[in-house]
Protein backbone atom coordinates (compact mmCIF):
# COMPACT_ATOMS: atom_id res chain seq x y z
CA UNK A 1 0.00 0.00 0.00
CA UNK A 2 2.79 2.70 0.80
CA UNK A 3 4.57 1.56 -2.68
CA UNK A 4 1.05 2.13 -4.42
CA UNK A 5 0.90 5.44 -2.20
CA UNK A 6 4.22 6.67 -3.09
CA UNK A 7 4.10 5.85 -6.87
CA UNK A 8 0.37 8.04 -6.83
CA UNK A 9 2.64 10.52 -5.43
CA UNK A 10 5.16 10.31 -8.13
CA UNK A 11 2.54 10.30 -11.20
CA UNK A 12 0.52 13.58 -9.35
CA UNK A 13 4.09 15.57 -9.40
CA UNK A 14 4.60 14.03 -13.47
CA UNK A 15 1.19 15.72 -13.99
CA UNK A 16 1.84 18.76 -11.98
CA UNK A 17 4.97 19.66 -13.67
CA UNK A 18 3.63 18.61 -17.11
CA UNK A 19 1.05 20.61 -16.53
CA UNK A 20 3.59 23.69 -15.58
CA UNK A 21 5.62 22.91 -18.66
CA UNK A 22 2.64 23.12 -20.86
CA UNK A 23 1.81 27.01 -19.62
CA UNK A 24 5.21 28.58 -19.87
CA UNK A 25 5.76 27.05 -23.25
CA UNK A 26 8.10 29.87 -25.03
CA UNK A 27 5.23 30.94 -27.68
CA UNK A 28 7.44 33.89 -29.47
CA UNK A 29 8.11 32.21 -31.95
CA UNK A 30 4.48 31.36 -32.63
CA UNK A 31 3.16 34.55 -35.33
CA UNK A 32 0.16 36.78 -34.49
CA UNK A 33 -3.41 36.62 -36.15
CA UNK A 34 -3.79 40.02 -37.14
CA UNK A 35 -7.48 41.36 -38.27
CA UNK A 36 -7.05 44.62 -40.18
CA UNK A 37 -10.29 46.46 -41.01
CA UNK A 38 -10.63 49.71 -42.87
CA UNK A 39 -13.61 51.88 -42.50
CA UNK A 40 -14.30 55.82 -43.70
CA UNK A 41 -13.31 55.40 -47.31
CA UNK A 42 -15.44 56.01 -50.67
CA UNK A 43 -15.15 53.48 -53.36
CA UNK A 44 -11.38 53.28 -53.99
CA UNK A 45 -9.64 49.54 -53.36
CA UNK A 46 -7.62 49.83 -50.63
CA UNK A 47 -3.75 49.04 -50.89
CA UNK A 48 -1.78 47.45 -47.92
CA UNK A 49 1.74 47.04 -46.94
CA UNK A 50 2.66 45.33 -44.15
CA UNK A 51 6.62 45.43 -43.49
CA UNK A 52 8.10 43.64 -39.72
CA UNK A 53 11.68 41.75 -39.04
CA UNK A 54 12.26 39.64 -42.06
CA UNK A 55 8.62 39.86 -42.86
CA UNK A 56 6.64 41.69 -45.77
CA UNK A 57 3.31 41.27 -47.46
CA UNK A 58 1.05 43.54 -49.51
CA UNK A 59 -2.94 42.88 -49.10
CA UNK A 60 -5.92 44.44 -50.76
CA UNK A 61 -8.84 45.31 -49.41
CA UNK A 62 -12.21 47.31 -49.53
CA UNK A 63 -14.48 49.16 -46.93
CA UNK A 64 -16.05 47.83 -43.68
CA UNK A 65 -13.87 44.81 -45.27
CA UNK A 66 -11.97 42.36 -41.96
CA UNK A 67 -8.83 40.53 -43.34
CA UNK A 68 -6.75 38.30 -41.22
CA UNK A 69 -3.01 37.33 -41.65
CA UNK A 70 -0.13 35.81 -39.26
CA UNK A 71 2.59 38.16 -38.67
CA UNK A 72 5.37 38.46 -36.58
CA UNK A 73 5.16 38.90 -33.00
CA UNK A 74 7.47 41.90 -32.95
CA UNK A 75 5.41 44.06 -34.17
CA UNK A 76 4.54 45.55 -37.85
CA UNK A 77 4.43 48.88 -39.57
CA UNK A 78 1.07 48.89 -41.86
CA UNK A 79 0.60 51.53 -44.60
CA UNK A 80 -2.67 51.77 -46.29
CA UNK A 81 -2.64 53.61 -49.52
CA UNK A 82 -6.24 54.42 -51.80
CA UNK A 83 -6.41 56.34 -54.67
CA UNK A 84 -3.44 55.17 -55.85
CA UNK A 85 -1.13 52.19 -55.93
CA UNK A 86 1.47 51.32 -53.66
CA UNK A 87 4.80 53.68 -54.42
CA UNK A 88 7.17 51.31 -55.15
CA UNK A 89 9.45 53.64 -52.90
CA UNK A 90 8.71 55.77 -49.45
CA UNK A 91 7.15 58.68 -51.69
CA UNK A 92 4.33 58.70 -53.91
CA UNK A 93 5.30 61.45 -56.66
CA UNK A 94 3.20 63.56 -59.02
CA UNK A 95 4.64 63.74 -62.14
CA UNK A 96 5.32 67.60 -63.97
CA UNK A 97 1.63 68.38 -65.80
CA UNK A 98 -0.27 66.20 -63.52
CA UNK A 99 -2.31 66.75 -60.53
CA UNK A 100 -2.27 64.67 -57.15
CA UNK A 101 -4.22 61.46 -57.46
CA UNK A 102 -7.37 61.17 -55.21
CA UNK A 103 -4.56 60.33 -51.51
CA UNK A 104 -6.10 58.52 -49.03
CA UNK A 105 -3.37 57.68 -46.42
CA UNK A 106 -2.57 55.85 -43.53
CA UNK A 107 0.49 54.70 -42.24
CA UNK A 108 1.25 53.74 -38.19
CA UNK A 109 3.38 50.76 -35.98
CA UNK A 110 1.15 47.63 -34.69
CA UNK A 111 1.94 46.18 -31.78
CA UNK A 112 1.82 41.79 -32.60
CA UNK A 113 3.39 41.01 -28.92
CA UNK A 114 -0.13 38.91 -28.25
CA UNK A 115 -1.48 35.52 -30.22
CA UNK A 116 -3.87 37.99 -31.45
CA UNK A 117 -4.22 41.80 -32.26
CA UNK A 118 -6.55 43.93 -34.50
CA UNK A 119 -6.60 47.19 -35.76
CA UNK A 120 -9.21 49.66 -37.67
CA UNK A 121 -7.42 51.60 -40.31
CA UNK A 122 -8.83 55.14 -40.48
CA UNK A 123 -7.72 56.78 -43.75
CA UNK A 124 -7.17 60.14 -43.97
CA UNK A 125 -7.64 62.53 -47.14
CA UNK A 126 -3.79 64.32 -48.26
CA UNK A 127 -5.35 66.36 -51.40
CA UNK A 128 -7.48 68.93 -51.88
CA UNK A 129 -9.78 69.13 -54.54
CA UNK A 130 -9.98 72.62 -56.30
CA UNK A 131 -13.17 73.67 -58.04
CA UNK A 132 -12.30 77.03 -60.30
CA UNK A 133 -14.84 79.51 -61.89
CA UNK A 134 -14.20 82.39 -63.41
CA UNK A 135 -16.03 85.70 -64.64
CA UNK A 136 -15.55 88.32 -67.46
CA UNK A 137 -13.60 89.88 -69.05
CA UNK A 138 -16.14 87.98 -71.71
CA UNK A 139 -14.69 85.07 -73.62
CA UNK A 140 -11.95 84.55 -71.07
CA UNK A 141 -11.57 80.97 -72.45
CA UNK A 142 -9.53 79.70 -75.41
CA UNK A 143 -6.82 80.89 -75.90
CA UNK A 144 -6.63 81.43 -72.44
CA UNK A 145 -6.24 78.58 -69.90
CA UNK A 146 -5.64 78.49 -66.21
CA UNK A 147 -2.65 76.50 -65.15
CA UNK A 148 -1.90 76.05 -61.04
CA UNK A 149 1.82 75.81 -59.61
CA UNK A 150 3.77 75.24 -56.62
CA UNK A 151 6.50 73.86 -54.63
CA UNK A 152 4.97 70.17 -53.37
CA UNK A 153 5.43 67.11 -55.94
CA UNK A 154 4.40 64.76 -53.75
CA UNK A 155 3.76 62.99 -50.42
CA UNK A 156 6.16 60.98 -48.26
CA UNK A 157 4.13 57.41 -46.46
CA UNK A 158 4.06 59.43 -43.59
CA UNK A 159 2.21 62.08 -45.29
CA UNK A 160 4.80 64.95 -45.16
CA UNK A 161 4.70 66.77 -48.58
CA UNK A 162 7.96 66.59 -50.56
CA UNK A 163 9.67 69.30 -52.26
CA UNK A 164 9.92 69.34 -56.19
CA UNK A 165 8.38 71.38 -58.63
CA UNK A 166 4.24 70.96 -59.60
CA UNK A 167 2.51 72.18 -62.19
CA UNK A 168 -0.84 71.24 -63.78
CA UNK A 169 -2.60 72.97 -66.84
CA UNK A 170 -6.39 72.92 -66.91
CA UNK A 171 -7.55 72.63 -70.93
CA UNK A 172 -10.45 70.65 -70.47
CA UNK A 173 -12.34 71.70 -67.16
CA UNK A 174 -12.04 73.53 -64.04
CA UNK A 175 -11.12 71.21 -61.71
CA UNK A 176 -7.89 70.03 -59.96
CA UNK A 177 -6.02 67.94 -56.73
CA UNK A 178 -3.53 69.66 -54.98
CA UNK A 179 -1.51 67.84 -52.89
CA UNK A 180 -1.35 69.03 -49.02
CA UNK A 181 1.20 71.26 -48.78
CA UNK A 182 3.29 73.07 -46.06
CA UNK A 183 1.81 76.17 -45.01
CA UNK A 184 4.06 78.48 -45.97
CA UNK A 185 4.67 76.75 -49.61
CA UNK A 186 4.52 79.39 -52.53
CA UNK A 187 1.34 78.47 -54.94
CA UNK A 188 0.38 80.04 -57.74
CA UNK A 189 -2.86 80.16 -60.21
CA UNK A 190 -1.83 81.32 -63.71
CA UNK A 191 -3.86 82.58 -66.22
CA UNK A 192 -1.77 82.23 -69.47
CA UNK A 193 -2.24 82.57 -73.18
CA UNK A 194 0.03 81.17 -75.82
CA UNK A 195 2.75 83.93 -75.92
CA UNK A 196 2.36 85.09 -72.12
CA UNK A 197 1.05 84.47 -68.65
CA UNK A 198 -1.75 87.29 -68.50
CA UNK A 199 -2.39 87.48 -64.81
CA UNK A 200 -0.63 85.33 -61.70
CA UNK A 201 -3.21 84.94 -58.10
CA UNK A 202 -1.15 83.77 -55.22
CA UNK A 203 -3.74 81.28 -54.79
CA UNK A 204 -1.35 79.98 -51.13
CA UNK A 205 -1.49 83.60 -49.89
CA UNK A 206 -5.37 83.80 -50.49
CA UNK A 207 -5.89 80.17 -49.00
CA UNK A 208 -3.80 81.16 -45.82
CA UNK A 209 -5.74 84.36 -45.36
CA UNK A 210 -9.10 82.25 -45.63
CA UNK A 211 -8.25 80.40 -42.96
CA UNK A 212 -7.33 77.04 -45.02
CA UNK A 213 -5.57 74.23 -42.87
CA UNK A 214 -3.13 72.12 -44.67
CA UNK A 215 -2.30 70.23 -41.62
CA UNK A 216 -5.81 69.22 -40.89
CA UNK A 217 -6.31 65.05 -40.82
CA UNK A 218 -8.44 65.41 -43.74
CA UNK A 219 -8.04 68.35 -46.54
CA UNK A 220 -11.36 70.28 -47.51
CA UNK A 221 -12.28 70.81 -50.76
CA UNK A 222 -12.24 74.11 -52.18
CA UNK A 223 -14.73 76.85 -54.50
CA UNK A 224 -12.62 79.16 -55.99
CA UNK A 225 -14.24 82.53 -58.26
CA UNK A 226 -12.46 84.60 -59.60
CA UNK A 227 -13.22 88.21 -61.43
CA UNK A 228 -11.18 88.75 -64.23
CA UNK A 229 -12.18 92.43 -64.29
CA UNK A 230 -12.20 93.12 -60.65
CA UNK A 231 -9.87 92.94 -57.76
CA UNK A 232 -11.23 90.25 -55.78
CA UNK A 233 -11.02 86.62 -55.41
CA UNK A 234 -14.05 84.37 -53.39
CA UNK A 235 -13.11 80.92 -51.81
CA UNK A 236 -15.82 78.75 -50.48
CA UNK A 237 -15.95 75.09 -49.13
CA UNK A 238 -19.34 73.54 -48.17
CA UNK A 239 -19.04 75.53 -44.68
CA UNK A 240 -17.61 78.98 -44.94
CA UNK A 241 -17.41 81.59 -47.71
CA UNK A 242 -14.71 84.14 -47.83
CA UNK A 243 -13.91 87.58 -50.10
CA UNK A 244 -10.65 88.59 -50.53
CA UNK A 245 -9.09 91.65 -52.22
CA UNK A 246 -6.16 90.45 -54.71
CA UNK A 247 -2.61 91.70 -55.40
CA UNK A 248 -2.27 91.26 -59.27
CA UNK A 249 1.29 90.15 -60.58
CA UNK A 250 1.42 89.95 -64.41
Amino acid sequence: MIKLARIGQVLFLVMVFGLASCIKEDRTACPCVLSIEVCGMPTYPVNLSLEGAGYSETLQASCDTVITVRVPKSGVNLVAIAGTSLPSGNSVSIPLGYDCPPLYLSNEWIDTQADEASVTVQLHKHFCALSLSFDGPPGWGEPYWANVRGRVDGLSLEGEPQEGDFSCRLDTGNDIRLPRQHPEEELWLDISMPDMVVRSFALGNYMQDAGYDWTAHDLEDLSLKIDLSVTAITISTDYWSVLIPIDVEI
